[in-house]
């Protein structure tokens, strides 16, 4: 493929529709279903070589449908996906030799096996030559900082320490693509700051592998992806930066004004008159002074406007300041809309 140069990850018109199970399948599952689920719906992706791209969205969104789709566990209903060039569908050997992947609930793993042990299994499996595994197993031990418990029995593993042994096994193949579907899913915080700082360092190592984060914890895409995707009903809304991101719900920034010679209704009057969205209007310490929240909800920002009616009507500016928006506020903004 001519973009295989320049795109680890890239799909066209991807699209998942469960069927509801018939005969004497629909009989022994007892299946309530009766009408086709659209999962994912004509996704059209591209993620580049190097690139840590996020996967956000609500439960039922299709991200794990998606990833199940792009790391050949799932055959796609129609449409294409292409891993390193490969076709997921077509070349799926070859696909799989070169991708990684962690899930936040792994249930594969030998507990009565050490850490060790299990990772010579699986090494295995991927067709490591036999003189090569003990040295890639430590070296991936180390990646993770298992050394030291790497002879401990499976079962005595913390949360965190289980997960670590999953980012290790996904290593073992040296992928060109990591997937990591919800690595910090049920770890604790110590445990989450440290697979953080790993996916950094994968991210900005010499072999700067690829990395697709699908994660419910917004403030993780913030601060580890290039850019990201939210997925809603099966369809991507939005691509981009959150820097992008910001600047196209950047009409819906909320200011503060803090002001007195004012009341309420004067506040509620302009408010009305600009059609605010988002307003609180609130007098907190019983005196004078009014605290006055809002934001545009038509996209415009007259904010100089609204400062000059609120000195019109008697009102003096003690205050004013921008909210810089956090991305859990601007993905349900996103999402919400969607759903309209």
């Amino acid at each position: 493929m001519e973009t295989s140069s320049i795109y680890a990850v890239e799909t066209k018109d991807l699209t998942k529709i469960y069927m509801p199970p018939s005969g004497i399948r629909k009989v022994l599952m007892r299946s309530p279903v009766r009408e086709n689920i659209l999962a994912v719906d004509s996704i059209n992706l591209q993620v580049k070589k190097g690139e840590v791209f996020g996967l956000l969205g609500p439960n039922g969104a299709g991200k794990t449908t998606l990833i199940k789709m792009l790391t050949t566990l799932l055959r796609p209903t129609s449409g294409s996906a292409h891993l390193a060039g490969f076709d997921v569908v077509r070349q799926e050997d070859e696909a799989r030799k070169v991708i990684g992947l962690v899930t936040g609930e792994e249930r594969s793993f030998y507990w009565r096996l050490t850490g060790r042990q299990n990772l010579n299994f699986f090494a295995g499996l991927c067709n490591i030559k036999r003189r090569e595994i003990p040295q890639k197993i430590d070296q991936v031990l180390d990646q993770v900082g298992l050394s030291q418990a790497a002879d401990n029995m499976f079962y005595s593993y913390s949360s965190g320490m289980k997960q670590k042994l999953s980012i290790a096994r996904a290593l073992l193949n040296e992928p060109q693509v990591l997937f990591l579907d919800e690595p910090t899913k049920s770890v604790d915080v110590i445990a989450i700051a440290e697979i953080k700082r790993f996916i950094k360092e994968l991210a900005n190592g010499e072999q700067k592998r690829t990395i697709l984060l699908a994660t419910h914890r917004l403030e993780e895409a913030e601060e580890l992806c290039d850019r990201i995707a939210i997925v809603n009903k099966g369809r991507i809304i939005f691509c981009g930066t959150v820097g992008e991101l910001k600047k196209t719900l950047g009409g819906r920034d909320q200011y503060l004004v803090v002001t007195n010679g004012i009341d309420k209704a004067g506040c509620k009057g302009v408010s009305d008159k600009y059609v605010l969205s988002n307003t609180m209007i609130e007098n907190p310490g019983g005196n004078g002074t009014i605290e006055f929240s809002f934001s545009f909800a038509n996209g415009s920002n007259p904010l100089s406007s609204v400062l000059n009616d609120i000195i019109a009507a008697g009102g003096t500016i003690l205050s004013c300041e921008k909210k810089e928006r956090r991305l859990e506020e601007m993905f349900i903004d996103i999402v919400s809309g969607d759903r309209n």
